[in-house]
């Protein structure tokens, strides 16, 4: 049996963003998992997700760029500071993210928390 990697796995969850690769992004995901952008409502199950990127991916149709600055990992919580650059009508707009992961044991991700400042992304 291969052995689960949680910083690889996140790693490659968010190179998957910038590919905008919904398939990819979705099947990184627990049945049951949250996924918790801390200024707004979480979405929970697969289908809330799923539909909750898609809106992102549709207004960064090219992708958002998960730049990973910093990434730490201890058993299945992997946590990274991020700067997600999302390109909506020619404007790129950069944010940085605190992620937050919990994976299950069969490496899938059951919990995900960006805490984000919501300024960033309404600024002009």
């Amino acid at each position: 049996m291969a052995t689960v990697d949680p910083d690889q796995i996140v790693r490659d969850f968010s190179a998957a963003w910038g590919r905008a690769d919904l398939d990819s992004i979705m099947d990184a995901f627990a049945e049951d998992a949250i996924y918790h952008n801390m200024p707004m409502q979480p979405l929970e199950g697969k289908a809330a997700i799923r539909a909750g990127i898609e809106m992102f991916l549709k207004q960064s149709p090219g992708g958002i760029d998960f730049e990973i600055l910093n990434q730490v990992s201890a058993g299945s919580l992997v946590m990274n500071e991020r700067v997600d650059t999302f390109e909506n009508e020619g404007k790129k707009t950069a944010a940085p993210v605190a992620g937050f992961f919990e994976l299950d044991d069969a490496g899938k991700i059951k919990v995900w928390r960006d805490y984000f400042d919501m300024g960033a992304f309404q600024a002009d």
